[in-house]
């Protein structure tokens, strides 16, 4: 997968977070009414239309992961069986540029609404520890946790994939089978069998299935980038140039010419059909435990099965879709400049939008589709702004911005 196509589907995802938090409100007058010529059911399917957008995160962070020491493994002269995890650095870095911000942002966070105010007890201590572990110093601040459990299990699950690529697929498929076994509505289907107590929402078991599917894809794009340089064939050692197993680029151990025009559109149909099924699925499903709860915080989480599949079919239809042939010398399009841009503002984008969405849902509490514009020009506008005026690289860092000016 080139890299202007994990940059675009960042962005998508983050466009979609927005959208998820600004329809949002509107679930619960749908909830009510039913009345499926309203602005509230046009919320409701834009928000399942969107649920893929956190799954996929976790899953381009596994990819980029395993990428970038693929990549660097590679320069090394070392193949997929034999990448380095250097795991004080690993953790050291991760910390600087996630844990970092994480701090900065809660601390801001918790300020604004009062909570550090004291009296500086114990006991004033230990009901703060929470939002650093489990609930977040806001409501979307639970990504943080899932990724630090990602980073904390990644060291292993690189280590064991790396080396025995022959359990990669049985690891992926039980991974799936976890994955299904703790996802809703597996209370249902598995009624009858012991169920694993129910810890929070953050914890990486409810979300081990899409870091699991983004490292698997990535073996299998380093795999082919491998088979590539045996055949002989040029390959740019940018990771920016390089194209997986998807439309002309050939397929770890298959024919090394390119793919018919034909059998692209096929799978470019079958792609496109999959992930539409999959998003009416999570939609039906989405309305028929609206019949049964006033509350969309019973039945509308992202670790629901229909969503889980509808993600991971949005991220194979990305790695899998037919790239299309380009000259040897053609010029940088404004989209190949503008989508690696806006990806990079995106981190802040996600930290700091839900203050400017809930003052523009107090100006313009009707107009769902105004907001999520709004929204959406005001926080990359906000993030674009401060990448340009900030310099230092450890206030960048703090505040979710790249360590250096992103253009």
């Amino acid at each position: 997968m080139t890299r202007f196509r994990t940059d675009l589907l960042r962005l998508l995802s983050m466009g979609m977070v927005l959208a998820i938090h600004a329809t949002g409100p509107y679930e619960y007058h749908f909830l009510k009414s039913h009345d499926f010529f309203s602005q509230d059911w046009l919320a409701v399917v834009l928000n399942q239309l969107a649920r893929f957008s956190v799954p996929v995160f976790i899953m381009l962070s596994g990819y980029g992961l395993i990428m970038k020491y693929g990549l660097i493994g590679e320069k090394d002269g070392l193949s997929p069986q034999q990448i380095r995890i250097p795991v004080k650095s690993f953790f050291a870095e991760r910390a600087y540029k996630i844990g970092l911000p994480f701090l900065a942002w809660s601390i801001l966070y918790l300020a604004i609404q009062g909570k550090l105010k004291g009296p500086y007890t114990g006991e004033w201590l230990l009901g703060l520890l929470p939002y650093l572990y489990r609930t977040g110093a806001d409501y979307h601040f639970y990504f943080f946790h899932i990724i630090f459990e990602c980073y904390l299990v990644f060291p292993a699950l690189a280590y064991t994939m790396s080396r025995l690529p022959r359990f990669r697929t049985p690891i992926l498929i039980l991974s799936f089978l976890l994955q299904l076994y703790v996802s809703s509505p597996a209370h249902i289907w598995f009624s009858d069998l012991p169920r694993i107590p129910f810890l929070f929402s953050a914890f990486i078991l409810y979300w081990q299935f899409p870091f699991v599917l983004g490292i698997y894809y990535a073996f299998r794009s380093l795999k082919t980038r491998e088979n590539l340089v045996s055949t002989g064939q040029a390959l740019n050692g940018s990771s920016q140039q390089f194209e997986h197993a998807s439309g002309n680029a050939p397929r770890a151990g298959s024919r090394t010419h390119p793919v018919s025009a034909a059998y692209g559109k096929a799978r470019a149909f079958a792609l496109a059909f999959g992930v539409t099924g999959a998003f009416a699925l999570a939609l039906w499903e989405y309305v028929f435990w609206s019949w049964r709860s006033e509350n969309p915080g019973d039945f509308n989480h992202f670790t629901r099965m229909s969503v889980m599949i509808y993600s991971a079919l949005f991220f194979l239809a990305f790695y899998y879709w037919p790239e299309k042939e380009r000259l040897p010398r053609q010029e940088p399009n404004v989209w190949s400049r503008w989508i690696p841009y806006l990806a990079g503002l995106s981190f802040f984008v996600f930290i700091a939008h839900t203050w400017i969405l809930r003052g523009l849902q107090q100006i313009l509490p009707e107009w769902m589709l105004v907001v999520l514009i709004l929204l959406i020009i005001l926080s990359f506008g906000l993030a674009a702004v401060l990448d340009r005026i900030v310099k230092p690289a450890i206030l960048r860092t703090a505040l979710g911005l790249d360590s250096k000016k992103t253009r």
